[in-house]
């Protein structure tokens, strides 16, 4: 071949190769610029059918504003088994279940240290901002890099910040690479960090915490926002179900939130009533304001956990009058949010999704109460009975580690060391674990790590497990069934079916009706900003809402 066609082909080629650079270049220069903040909110422990429930109550301008001009998601599933806050938080920023990000619950047996690891503990670093110390925490068991890592990886520019009451919802809604994470302390009310990400609090977080907000909250009763006797989608008040404010002796309102500082010697239970979330609001807004989040061409990123809602469960259950009097409240936080938005940057230039780390079980009082399959499940009592089963099927030995979030955790060095196959003890503990009241099914390790499961239970445990840090045996306990002490999710829709809707970004109205599950809310993020997937990502972009396309939607 001559040099004259040499030439030419290398000209036809790098004429072909500028045209398709150029096509892609006009193709995001004409479409839907890219949104220069990225508001991901985190209801914590928000059924999806808590927005049918207090639908007819909420105002014109917080959830009824996101349905009403955003993209809801009708059938968003956690999409696997057990969810916890932490497991939550990893899988919305990550856009990979348990199996692959590694972030299995708050805390799980750890065989190395032969004790309970925490999800984000760790000892090398320490709290910036607050009194008491506590501040020990980084993302470091997080094994995939999150939507806010990818930011900072493709644009050095980008800000990438987190916030919550919990430390949890906070460092693990960050990653990595965060420029910050702030979370709340419960002797002084400060928003704090740790030295993972900085090594003093920015002059405004200083300010704000100076501001004295918390007293204006604990300075009051908590007093319903609305008559008593509308709010009829909720138990009477002073339920027998409801633990309460144990401090105050009661459990109806109102509630005398100065006494309650007094006897706590702190600010703990703020975290445990609306005003909570009102903070949680307001220092979000802090940081949006003084980060100058949105403001320049490089887009930012912020992740802001609405926790006052589990700890609310916590202490009056989600069908408590004073469930519903948070969620009306919060109603107002959404809607002062929005607006905030909309004024400082327009909705087209926001991209907003709101959903939940997991739902709630009913009380086993309620559920009793009203004639529905109601037990519950004592671990303590079935663990005595299978080391003693244990004992008289082998010898007497130390054969179980632990017990975490219905997971049996076997000692496999013991086992080894006397020469006993795993598999078999798997087997037993198993078969043994079945028949306890309260447990449907009893689930070996083995058989999840070795096997391949699409669909059902088995899916979903298998999301769950990663060979490392889950248990031997898995429990699946029967529908409404709950432990005593321990009240981690289920696989039951009342843990797993979570609201996700979203907004702005120049999204149509509109409902998706298909299986949308937690994990694909970071694919989604990372296309919409042509960025890579986080690197453990196996959750798929949401195909109706980034096309955009009317037809894809049904009323």
């Amino acid at each position: 071949m001559d040099n004259n066609r040499i030439a030419g082909r290398i000209s036809l080629i790098t004429i072909l190769l500028m045209v398709l650079i150029a096509t892609r270049v006009s193709a995001f220069n004409t479409g839907q610029e890219k949104p220069r903040l990225v508001v991901r909110v985190v209801v914590e422990q928000m059924r999806y059918e808590m927005l049918l429930r207090y639908w007819d109550r909420f105002g014109d301008d917080g959830f009824k504003k996101l349905v009403d001009e955003g993209v809801v998601c009708r059938n968003a599933k956690i999409g696997y088994a057990y969810p916890q806050r932490s497991s939550g938080f990893a899988t919305i920023a990550t856009g990979s279940f348990p199996s692959m990000h590694g972030v299995v619950s708050d805390q799980w047996y750890d065989r190395l240290s032969s004790g309970l690891t925490s999800a984000i503990e760790h000892t090398g670093y320490h709290g910036v901002g607050g009194e008491s110390g506590n501040g020990r925490y980084a993302p470091h068991h997080l094994m995939a890099s999150t939507t806010g890592d990818e930011m900072k990886l493709m644009n050095r520019h980008s800000k990438v910040y987190s916030l919550g009451l919990h430390p949890a919802s906070a460092v693990l809604g960050a990653g990595k690479m965060s420029d910050g994470a702030f979370w709340f302390e419960d002797e002084t009310a400060n928003w704090m960090t740790n030295t993972f990400y900085m090594d003093s609090l920015p002059r405004w977080v200083r300010d704000f915490n100076g501001k004295d907000l918390e007293n204006l909250y604990m300075d009051r009763k908590w007093e319903l926002s609305h008559p008593e006797d509308t709010y009829t989608a909720s138990t009477a008040d002073d339920h027998e179900s409801e633990e309460g404010f144990m401090l105050l002796y009661r459990h109806q309102f109102p509630y005398n939130l100065k006494t309650l500082r007094r006897k706590a010697h702190g600010y703990k239970y703020l975290k445990h009533t609306p005003f909570g979330n009102t903070y949680t609001k307001d220092f979000a807004l802090a940081l949006i304001t003084n980060e100058k989040l949105g403001e320049d061409k490089h887009t930012d990123l912020i992740n802001i956990a609405f926790s006052a809602s589990a700890y609310v469960n916590q202490l009056f259950g989600p069908r408590s009058v004073e469930m519903e009097d948070l969620y009306l409240r919060l109603d107002r936080q959404i809607a002062h949010l929005l607006s905030f938005l909309e004024e400082n940057f327009s909705r087209d230039r926001v991209l907003f999704v709101l959903t939940s780390d997991r739902g709630a079980a009913d009380t086993y009082r309620f559920r009793k109460e009203k004639g529905i399959s109601a037990k519950e499940f004592n671990p303590g009592q079935g663990m005595t009975l299978l080391r003693s089963y244990l004992n008289v099927v082998y010898e007497p030995d130390q054969w179980i580690s632990g017990y975490s979030h219905r997971q049996v955790y076997l000692n496999h060095s013991l086992i080894d060391q006397k020469g006993y196959d795993i598999g078999d003890f798997q087997e037993k503990v198993s078969r043994f674990m079945v028949k306890k009241s309260g447990v449907s099914y009893a689930l070996k390790a083995n058989a999840i790590q070795n096997s391949s499961y699409s669909q059902g239970m088995m899916e979903m445990i298998q999301n769950s497990f990663h060979p490392a840090r889950s248990g031997d045996v898995f429990l699946v306990l029967e529908p409404g069934i709950t432990e005593k002490t321990d009240h981690s999710g289920s696989i039951y829709s009342y843990d797993t079916h979570v609201p996700m809707i979203w907004w702005g970004n120049g999204f149509p109205q509109g409902t998706i009706n298909d299986e949308i599950h937690l994990r694909d809310i970071a694919p989604t993020i990372s296309y919409l900003l042509d960025i890579p997937y986080t690197d453990a990502s196996f959750g798929k972009p949401i195909i109706p809402l980034i096309e955009k396309e009317k037809p894809t939607f049904s009323k």
